[in-house]
């Protein structure tokens, strides 16, 4: 067997084999060509009616010219409709219609085996839904949220409106760094005490907040002799400020804590004042404690300090900044 001449067989195959390749690189690189050229003359001819009346010449981005239409229609526009004649015949050249078929043909080669579902889910989104064959049961007995506060203590009973001065004594007594004290308008005698009544809270060198009481809403209609005093609402100032209760405090931090206070009252309407003053009385650290959360002492949005109060396992009352909160 002649080896030589099988090795020089074997040679001219590997050579052409390799032409072949090369010329189907060239082929494939020269229709590349041929897309990318018409692509951008395709997208400079789409780019000139927003620029048909803009300045050749400008000192600023984007400056209109001023100038009649008659010279533009002579100058620019002529020249965008000899260049939209010329992509025409462009087009319609049997090189390139050759290879937008090329083209074509390779696109639908290569999505093979692949999954349109945007037709099926548009087809999905025009059905009906399909009617249940019966009604939903109905849920008698929703999920309770609960409340922010806590509940009173075994041998506690809400107050009321005989009971509030008493309490108020009491409250200064066992709180001496703090002074509680019903707040009566100018004029109003003492002894007048009505619903609502606003009690003026201060903790010395950190807030001072009006609390507004009214008797607790009975949904049965019915009528006590002795209705319970509810929290209503809160308005909590500086320390220093003297404004009177309807107003807002002129400080962020202020205004952000009554917020905050105003919600946990709307998720529990009837708040007695017992369990709201034992909240309030936490806030004695606003300017002191870290959020625990986030490790910060001013909030990363306002720079404000934790005006959030969240009540642990324990009773006790966790500060934290209102952003980590509703993160």
């Amino acid at each position: 067997m002649d080896t030589t001449a099988e090795g020089g067989g074997e040679s001219l195959k590997s050579g052409s084999a390799v032409e072949d390749r090369q010329s189907a690189i060239s082929n494939v690189q020269s229709q590349i060509d041929v897309l990318t050229d018409l692509s951008r003359r395709l997208q400079a001819v789409r780019q000139f009616p927003s620029g048909l009346l803009r300045s050749e010449h400008t000192s600023g981005e984007n400056q209109v010219l001023q100038v009649p239409l008659s010279s533009t229609l002579k100058g620019s526009f002529s020249k965008y409709v000899e260049d939209l004649r010329s992509l025409h015949v462009a087009v319609v050249e049997e090189k390139v219609q050759e290879v937008l078929r090329t083209a074509a043909e390779s696109e639908r080669r290569d999505s093979n085996g692949i999954k349109d579902t945007r037709e099926k889910e548009a087809t999905q989104k025009r059905q009906r839904s399909p009617t249940p064959e019966s009604p939903r049961p109905y849920l008698a007995f929703q999920h309770k949220v609960s409340s922010p506060f806590p509940p009173l203590a075994a041998d506690e009973i809400p107050l009321t409106l005989r009971e509030l001065p008493a309490y108020v004594q009491e409250f200064n007594a066992t709180h001496t760094k703090m002074l509680l004290h019903i707040y009566l308008a100018s004029g109003r005698e003492s002894r007048n005490i009505t619903v609502p009544v606003v009690l003026r809270f201060l903790i010395p060198d950190v807030l001072r907040a009006f609390i507004t009481l009214g008797h607790e809403e009975r949904t049965n209609g019915a009528v006590s002799e002795t209705p319970a005093l509810m929290v209503e609402s809160l308005t909590v100032f500086g320390s220093r400020e003297n404004k009177p209760p309807h107003s807002q405090s002129e400080f962020t931090v202020f205004q952000k804590l009554s917020q905050w206070v105003v919600r946990m009252l709307q998720s529990s309407p009837c708040v007695p004042v017992q369990s709201f003053m034992g909240m309030l009385v936490a806030y004695e650290s606003l300017f002191l404690e870290k959020c625990p959360l986030c490790q910060r002492f001013l909030s990363v949005e306002g720079y404000l300090p934790p005006v959030a109060r969240v009540r642990r396992d324990d009773g006790t009352w966790e500060p934290r900044h209102a952003t980590c909160v509703q993160n």
